[in-house]
């Protein structure tokens, strides 16, 4: 029955083992100075920051894009609720976008406008410039 364990070591050979590399460790321990421990703890601590920094370094448009997506959800389940049924509050959205399209046509129509003549007036100054 013994040789089934570790290869035929007794029980308490075992122990008297494990017990023996733990003082030995503990004593290697209690001769390195306490300030060289906790320097070489630090610098690996510091260098898995680094090391895992740099593995994630992230995608911060991505990130960005999450966020919003999850603050529109937020705001749908929020009208949902206040309406008290998601049809409902996407007609609450469908209204405030149909009346936002309605005041942003008049300003879109006067840019493009604008954009227009000053890309003539571009053009004639070119022009201008050319032909002296």
């Amino acid at each position: 029955m013994a040789e089934d364990r570790a290869g035929g070591a007794e029980p308490g050979n075992l122990h008297s083992a494990y017990r023996a590399g733990r003082d030995d460790e503990r004593a290697r321990l209690a001769k390195a100075p306490v300030d060289t421990r906790d320097r070489r703890w630090r610098d690996v601590y510091e260098r898995g920051r680094r090391d895992e920094r740099a593995r994630r370094r992230g995608a911060p448009l991505l990130t960005l894009l999450l966020v919003l997506v999850a603050a529109i959800g937020g705001a749908f389940i929020y009208l949902a609720v206040r309406e008290g049924s998601f049809a409902r509050g996407g007609q609450v959205v469908d209204r405030g976008l149909g009346q936002a399209a309605q005041q942003a046509s008049p300003a879109i129509g006067s840019a493009g406008q604008s954009l227009e003549n000053a890309g003539r007036s571009l053009k004639q100054s070119a022009s201008g410039l050319g032909q002296s």
